[in-house]
C-alpha cells in the first residue's frame, strides 16, 4: 500500500511539474460595458491571467481582474476552460466570481455575485490574444445592481508573458 501511495505521489508530482513548465502567465485589459436596471455603464477593465493546457485542446485560465464603471469599482474572478477550434481560435465557458467594492453599509456576502462567463479568443500574433467575454449574472448582488440584468461584456487584448 504504501508502495502504491508513493508511486501514485510520485506520478502526481511529475503531472504537475509538467503542467507548470507549459502554463502561461499574462496581463489582459480593455473595454468593459456592464448592463443594470436597463442601462449601459462603460468602463475599463484590466488583469492577470494563467493557462494551463490540460491537453492539446483545452486549456484552464484562471484570472484575477479589476473592473471600474461609473462610480463602481468591481473585482472579478473568472475561472474558464477553454477548448481550442483550431491552433490560434478557442472558445472557453466557466463560472465567474464578482465582488462588488462600493457598497455602504453592506456584509460582505452582499458584495459577491455568480456569473457564467462565455466567449472567445482569437491569437493575432504569437503573444498577443484578443478576446470578447460574456457574463451572465446567476446569482445577484445586493442593491448595487438590483436588475437580475446585472450582465457583463468584455472586449479585450491579452498579453503572454
Amino acid at each position: 500500500m504504501k508502495k502504491l501511495f508513493l508511486a501514485l505521489l510520485v506520478f502526481m508530482a511529475g503531472l504537475s511539474i509538467s503542467y507548470a513548465q507549459s502554463m502561461q502567465a499574462g496581463i489582459t485589459g480593455g473595454y468593459l460595458n456592464v448592463e443594470s436596471n436597463n442601462k449601459d455603464e462603460k468602463g475599463f477593465y484590466a488583469g492577470l491571467y494563467i493557462e494551463a493546457p490540460l491537453s492539446n485542446s483545452f486549456a484552464l485560465k484562471p484570472s484575477l481582474l479589476y473592473g471600474n464603471v461609473s462610480d463602481n469599482n468591481l473585482l472579478y474572478f473568472p475561472v474558464v476552460l477553454k477548448y481550442y477550434l483550431l491552433s490560434n481560435l478557442n472558445v472557453q465557458a466557466g463560472p465567474q466570481a464578482t465582488y462588488i467594492f462600493d457598497i455602504p453599509n453592506s456584509d460582505f456576502k452582499d458584495r459577491l455575485g455568480l456569473d457564467l462567463s462565455i466567449g472567445a479568443g482569437l491569437k493575432l500574433l504569437k503573444d498577443f490574444t484578443v478576446s470578447l467575454d460574456y457574463g451572465f449574472k446567476i446569482a445577484k448582488n445586493s442593491e448595487t445592481f438590483q436588475s437580475s440584468d446585472f450582465n457583463s461584456l468584455m472586449i479585450g487584448l491579452s498579453l503572454d508573458l
